[in-house]
């Protein structure tokens, strides 16, 4: 945390959304001594990380798998006291269906050398939170990027797991900003120190949702529910307008996509412009049952993760829990094509579709298309954070992880919004101490 002036009090601040972004940005400014409210339209919190139980099991719906790059959440966890397992593996199904293990090529054949010395001159600041300091290094479309700098093969080890996790397909027009910042997260280029004690990737035990939970349980005011229904913004403060009632604060942070929000905020020309400018996937988690299906393992497939032309089709199934028939289906499309090809899908693959017990669409990795990032829109994007009281987090400024959101809200927040003297401070990853203690 940089050294900051002091402020004269703590200042009163709306957050509006409840998944990790939002609630870890209010908690960094309750730690910092200021107030805040904590508006979330949906009936619990968590945001992409929901999770739900079946037969005395917990499934993940959205984001759940954390790498030894997730330094921050780890910390989170530890501070919360949340228990943590490691992760199902990973198998790739090819186009017959047999399990194979994901390809590692890019990892032996020279291309992890010429990418290392590539990012060191191009894009050094990858690994940091946000995106805009990378974003016109890597503004091409991913699949010209890697054809550019012989890197093909980075496509092979990481495009199924980046496809499956729902950033997109290559053959897209998917800037490479966004395939390299996963394949960064992944924590194979870097290896890093074991986190929590796993050596590789872990989650919660009991969902991913116990965690995000927890945070909102040390907040002080986080009102679930709740629908904003306009955002005025005033040269003394903030008023936000809810159907519960306004609630009153000198600023606002949005932890929702720009373009989401844009509805019910006296939003200014720029807004607007970025706001039109934000691409996003349809992506669909649904829960069911099905027998006959490979089991035990986090499954990605190679047939339908290979071009955008399969959409509609599943890209993976997690199978969590071996005593459980239940799985987590992942696909993109259209809500028809979705529920009507997965019975297909997963009879192709020798199974047969039982008990649907949910299905959960995602406006999923907001982000900017090639042309937008090369012309600067996440640098102005950047530009916007505290101009009319207001801040964004989430997804579009920080990458659609969880980790990535995490980080860039903490980062944003100690930034801004200098501690209130007296009260608890972090510096970087370091324990907590006091602003005096800081200062001395």
């Amino acid at each position: 945390m940089q050294e900051l002036p002091d402020t004269a009090g703590p200042r009163t601040v709306a957050v509006v959304g409840a998944g990790p972004s939002g609630l870890v940005s209010a908690g960094e400014l309750e730690r910092a001594g200021h107030r805040v409210t904590v508006l979330e339209e949906q009936a619990t919190v968590a945001g992409k990380c929901q999770s739900v139980h079946v037969d005395g099991h917990a499934f993940d719906l959205g984001g759940h798998i954390c790498t030894n790059r997730y330094e921050r959440v780890a910390q989170l966890l530890t501070e919360l006291d949340v228990a943590t397992e490691r992760t199902s593996r990973y198998r790739v199904l090819d186009a017959g269906g047999r399990a194979v293990r994901q390809s590692m090529a890019f990892l032996r054949d020279g291309s992890l050398q010429r990418y290392r010395a590539l990012r060191e001159r191009e894009f050094p600041r990858i690994g940091e939170p946000g995106l805009a300091h990378s974003a016109r290094a890597l503004a091409a479309p991913v699949a010209d990027w890697l054809a550019e700098h012989g890197l093909r093969s980075m496509a092979e080890s990481f495009g199924t797991g980046y496809t499956a996790a729902g950033y997109g397909h290559l053959d897209d027009d998917i800037p490479a900003l966004y395939f390299v910042k996963y394949a960064e997260m992944t924590g194979l280029l870097d290896p890093g120190p074991e986190l929590l004690g796993h050596p590789g990737d872990f989650t919660v035990v009991g969902g991913f949702a116990t965690l995000w939970r927890r945070v909102a349980e040390e907040l002080k005011d986080v009102r679930c529910g709740v629908r904003v229904t306009s955002v005025e913004r005033r040269e003394d403060g903030v008023r936000v307008h809810t159907d519960s009632g306004p609630v009153e604060a000198d600023d606002v942070v949005l932890a929702v996509a720009p373009d989401r929000v844009l509805p019910v905020l006296d939003a200014t020309d720029e807004e607007h412009d970025l706001a039109a400018r934000i691409r996003g996937n349809a992506y669909h988690t649904t829960l069911a049952a099905a027998s006959g299906l490979p089991e035990d393992a986090f499954y990605f497939l190679a047939a339908h993760t290979g071009s955008r032309d399969t959409a509609g089709h599943c890209v993976s199934y997690h199978h969590r829990y071996p005593d459980s028939e239940v799985r987590t289906f992942y696909s993109y499309g259209r809500p028809d094509d979705v529920t009507a090809l997965l019975r297909e899908d997963v009879a192709a693959l020798g199974g047969r579709l039982e008990e649907v017990h949910l299905r959960r669409e995602w406006a999923f990795m907001p982000h900017f298309g090639s042309a937008d990032l090369a012309a600067g829109a996440l640098d102005r994007l950047d530009a916007l954070q505290g101009r009319h009281r207001t801040y964004h987090v989430g997804g579009l400024p920080a990458f659609e992880l969880v980790e990535c959101t995490v980080a860039h809200a903490q980062d944003l927040v100690r930034h801004h919004f200098p501690p209130v003297r007296g009260t608890l401070t972090r510096q970087g990853h370091g324990p907590a101490t006091t602003e005096e203690e800081r200062q001395t």
